[in-house]
């Protein structure tokens, strides 16, 4: 049998892979090796990341559970999928202008006359939810830990374990926030009217209840109320968060 001398550890063995560092035994690349790599990545049935893509709208719940359980080599990388999702949700949110379009939707709504100032703040608001959108995301993932691991604490998960399970729930609400501002961007390109905002509270708890209805085996009812428990009480923190920072943003532009 020949031996090889691994390029990545220098440890001597046989068989196509080393067993220490566990590297497969490597050649030089070439153009079909880089395409084959590409399409692996996006297209291979177990860990492609359209692949999970698709898991992750039908099954996050389940793929949390097998996460927490230690089955992770079949799944594409979890964090890694969360920074693409966001970073491209991030994108979407600053090309068609959906914060400013939804704001102008709420005051035409409203049928109030806004003064100059209040329209400089509201600006200043959007500008900054817009351009940190991608960080607030990924924030409000231990917000929401924190609520989901005090309201299943009985469960035995630790709050690790939660932040794993609230990832994948971010990660499918990311997914399908893309899916919904593309549609209305192209239904309605000028403004995002209140549907929108509908659709999208649907789709949040829609996400939210699937996946803590399959990680902790929970009838419908009692998915939907500890859903809304949690949603709630981390609104209310994000809620306090957002205004307290964008008072200190004013005070300090000031």
């Amino acid at each position: 049998m020949e031996q090889h001398t691994c390029v990545n550890c220098g440890n001597t063995y046989h068989d196509l892979f080393c067993n220490h560092c566990g590297q497969k035994q490597q050649h030089r690349y070439s153009v079909k090796h880089i395409l084959h790599e590409l399409l692996h990545v996006f297209t291979h049935a177990d860990k492609g990341i359209f692949s999970f893509a698709w898991q992750l709208l039908t099954r996050p719940g389940h793929i949390a559970q097998d996460l927490v359980a230690g089955k992770r080599k079949k799944y594409f990388n979890l964090f890694q999928y969360l920074i693409i999702i966001v970073g491209l949700a991030t994108l979407v949110v600053t090309k068609t202008k959906l914060m400013e379009h939804t704001v102008e939707s709420v005051n035409e709504m409203s049928g109030m006359k806004i003064s100059g100032k209040i329209a400089q703040m509201q600006k200043d608001l959007v500008d900054i939810l817009q351009k940190y959108f991608n960080i607030l995301q990924l924030l409000l993932i231990p917000v929401y830990t924190l609520f989901s691991w005090l309201y299943f604490k009985k469960r035995g998960y630790n709050y690790a374990e939660h932040i794993v399970l609230n990832s994948t729930i971010s990660a499918q609400l990311n997914t399908l926030t893309i899916a919904n501002i593309l549609l209305f961007a192209v239904l309605n390109p000028n403004k995002f009217s209140f549907w929108y905002g509908l659709i999208s509270v649907i789709i949040l708890l829609f996400c939210f209840i699937v996946a803590y209805r399959q990680f902790f085996k929970l009838s419908l009812v009692k998915a939907v109320l500890y859903t809304l428990a949690i949603y709630i009480s981390a609104y209310i923190v994000q809620l306090v968060l957002i205004t307290f920072s964008f008072f200190i943003y004013v005070m300090i532009k000031r």
